[in-house]
């Protein structure tokens, strides 16, 4: 898309200096102010005519003053418009940067929590042990007491 309006852009650009070359001998008027605002006065080229202050300009050089402004107006909000998205990507930089970070640090507490759970485990299996060693106690010593009391 960005390619089809490249294309344009230029075949555009191409057609309107075309068309202000073409016309070098022409001239056209712009009106610029009502007379009745000012004091109507003559001075560098600017005349009164029907109510309006009038210059008459060269048709090519009124084209090319146009394209120039065009482009300098383009440029301008081309710049508005990217600053606007350099400032965003850069918050966005800094929100990763924060994200990333207390993922490392959540990550590092998840691994301190996987030793005090595999700690834990340990300690539990140790306490099975024994608790099935003193059972096995236990029960011998039953075993010994009820040998004992039949003997009696």
């Amino acid at each position: 898309m960005r390619r089809v309006f490249l294309v344009l852009s230029v075949i555009i650009l191409i057609f309107g200096l075309y068309i202000a070359f073409m016309n070098t001998g022409n001239t056209v008027n712009i009106n610029v102010l009502y007379s009745n605002m000012l004091d109507a006065q003559t001075q560098a080229g600017w005349a009164e005519q029907g109510g309006f202050f009038v210059k008459q300009m060269n048709l090519a050089a009124y084209t090319l003053s146009l394209l120039i402004g065009g482009i300098f107006v383009g440029g301008g909000i081309v710049y508005m418009f990217w600053h606007a998205a350099k400032d965003k990507l850069k918050a966005y930089q800094r929100e990763l940067e924060k994200t990333s970070i207390t993922g490392t640090n959540s990550a590092s507490r998840v691994e301190v929590l996987e030793a005090k759970i595999k700690t834990l485990e340990k300690a539990f299996n140790t306490v099975i042990d024994e608790r099935t060693q003193l059972e096995v106690q236990i029960k011998t010593l039953n075993a010994e007491l009820d040998s004992l009391n039949k003997d009696k």
